[in-house]
């Protein structure tokens, strides 16, 4: 919520109303969506944010191989290489957490 109320202030115009908030959550955060939708509504009362939807993108695991260098996603709960198998991997995705975007309205304008 903090992220979210110092982007707000960081507008010049500030908007007149805050629609939508997006958060990119890797799926190794082990962060269930809904939870995190519940305690954005509950912490964003009696803050600018309050009345706004919070829209949680889950980024994938990803994964490089150490024996053939393949790079690409990760099935959930697979953590093999999808070229040789191999589980010589290094996670280089999926732990992702962070404020990607705010929708906004100035007026009759959306931003």
């Amino acid at each position: 919520m903090d992220a979210v109320v110092e982007e707000l202030g960081r507008l010049d115009p500030p908007p007149a109303k805050l629609e939508k908030v997006r958060v990119v959550v890797g799926v190794f955060r082990q962060i269930v969506p809904d939870y995190l939708t519940f305690a954005y509504e509950t912490l964003s009362k009696g803050t600018p944010a309050e009345g706004s939807v919070l829209d949680v993108v889950q980024a994938p695991a990803k994964g490089k191989c150490g024996d053939c260098d393949w790079e690409g996603d990760l099935p959930i709960g697979s953590y093999a290489c999808g070229g040789c198998a191999s589980v010589n991997l290094e996670i280089t995705g999926g732990t992702d957490l962070y404020l990607e975007s705010l929708e906004v309205e100035d007026g009759n304008t959306q931003r």
